[in-house]
């Protein structure tokens, strides 16, 4: 469905194409600012966008795993790039919806997932304006809604079929590929140094939480391809070796453990209890919170200011993990107790989106001070639910409880609804995603970047389609070509 007439559109559009990158060059010769050189591609691309918006979706998901955080001033930074993609995605997507309202209209959405996701937004826009900083807390607001518009409300309408999945997907996988062998090469010369691997993964991905945990969350894509695509097992193979070895020496924890918990999320898919499961993950926490504040208990976890330093050798490492004894692991008890006195604070609207760090020094304790307590790089609280808690107060993170829940609902119904096997291992790729980006959400706030959080709302778009998902397409031919 094209925005413009091509007949009518290619003539002007060359035509400024041209004039964009003659104006992009002149710029960027009169400033010395080589960033103007970009005008003249972001106009071919959105030349593109206008003739099909589907075009500028498929390639925002190619930038996804290549984009690198660039810092525009001293404090403001955006992903490049991924972010301004989103930006011209989300004014085509506006555009698109206008001219096209009523075959928009006759596509097939959860109405339930649909209602709550607009609810947590809605949620969002109360708390921004009960904020005690309400433009700081309205930008959250602002970027929300693009993110929402550009990953979820696109690949509702965008991947609707298994050949739109499967392209997603190969544009999702190559790019990764491509960071996997750059940084092995780049962390190999340090003789894979676990001190270096920080340093190894930029300019792609902040530090070596986000490496392994976008890599492992992508993992299920190459594995569902592998049982369905014979033709690429060769080279499936290979890109599976580059990611097991790229994620073990990632050296992240938590994205090892993420392993296990997708493995567990197919498993209780399979065995329909991954919603039962997922409530009672919540249940157990919940105790296990009230066990630690009951008493003041989590006072017997204060760390020793002299003892808990940041380890270079990574044994010594996991040993102070296991100890609670580990630099990031007594931080983390640091800040979870300043969000949970913040939550006590202000329990129903919240401190406001955006407000966790301006706010939360005042509610930590001194007992569990760090040497990097002082939190220069101004990171959160390390962990979405609590952060949900502290910014949009216990509503907002309920609201954003029964989103999770309810995909997780949707997940399995669809996997039993399948009509393939192609279409029942993409609906376990979707749920062991979501139950790995939750896992890795309790130790990070990792929903709020453009890595794990494009992954988490195209996975929320995939389920508000999933009616109609897989219908528009030839299951029968899909399955012969998967037994080769």
């Amino acid at each position: 469905m094209n925005v413009l007439h091509p007949s009518r559109s290619e003539h002007y559009g060359k035509a400024g194409v041209l004039l964009a990158m003659l104006a992009g060059c002149t710029v960027a010769l009169v400033s010395g600012n080589l960033y103007w050189l970009g005008l003249g591609p972001v106009c071919v691309m959105a030349g593109l966008a206008l003739r099909s918006p589907g075009n500028l979706y498929f390639l925002l998901l190619a930038t996804i795993p290549l984009s690198a955080e660039v810092m525009l001033t001293e404090t403001l930074g955006t992903d490049l790039p991924d972010e301004p993609l989103m930006w011209l995605l989300n004014l085509l997507l506006i555009l698109y919806a206008v001219i096209y309202r009523k075959r928009i209209a006759e596509i097939k959405a959860d109405g339930i997932l649909t209602g709550l996701l607009i609810a947590h937004l809605a949620w969002i826009f109360i708390a921004a304006t009960m904020s005690t900083d309400p433009l700081l807390s309205f930008k959250y607001v602002a970027a929300k809604t693009w993110y929402l518009l550009a990953f979820t409300a696109a690949s509702w309408l965008f991947l609707r079929t298994a050949k739109d999945l499967r392209l997603a997907a190969w544009l999702l996988i190559l790019p990764m590929t491509f960071a996997c062998i750059w940084i092995l090469l780049v962390h190999g010369a340090t003789g894979f140094s676990f001190d270096s691997v920080n340093t190894a993964v930029q300019p792609f991905f902040r530090n070596h939480v986000n490496y392994g945990a976008i890599l492992v969350c992508l993992l299920p894509l190459p594995l569902v391809f592998f049982r369905h695509l014979p033709r690429f097992r060769l080279l499936l193979w290979l890109i599976l070796l580059v990611w097991l070895l790229a994620l073990s020496l990632s050296y992240s924890r938590g994205a090892w453990v993420a392993a296990g918990v997708g493995l567990l999320a197919a498993a209780a898919i399979r065995f329909r209890v991954l919603a039962a499961a997922a409530f009672v993950s919540v249940v157990l926490v919940s105790i296990l919170l009230f066990y630690f504040i009951q008493g003041n208990r989590y006072l017997d976890f204060r760390p020793d200011f002299e003892r808990t330093i940041y380890h270079q050798d990574f044994r010594d490492h996991l040993r102070a993990t296991y100890r609670l004894k580990d630099l990031s692991t007594a931080e983390r008890f640091h800040r979870w107790i300043a969000g949970a006195r913040m939550v006590e604070d202000v329990p129903f609207f919240g401190h406001g989106p955006n407000r966790f760090y301006p706010a939360y020094k005042p509610y930590t304790v001194n007992a569990f001070q760090t040497y990097v307590s002082e939190n220069p790089e101004r990171s959160t609280v390390h962990n979405y639910f609590l952060l949900l808690a502290v910014e949009q107060g216990i509503p907002g993170l309920m609201i954003f409880l029964l989103l999770i829940w309810r995909a997780f609902y949707l997940t399995g119904t669809h996997y039993r609804n399948a009509r393939s096997g192609l279409e029942r291992h993409a609906w376990l790729a979707v749920g062991s995603m979501l139950a790995m980006i939750a896992w890795l959400n309790m130790l990070s706030d990792l929903v709020e970047t453009d890595k794990i959080g494009s992954l988490f709302f195209i996975c929320i778009g995939l389920l508000i389609g999933g009616n109609s998902l897989f219908r528009n397409t030839d299951l029968a031919s899909q399955e012969d070509s998967s037994q080769g």
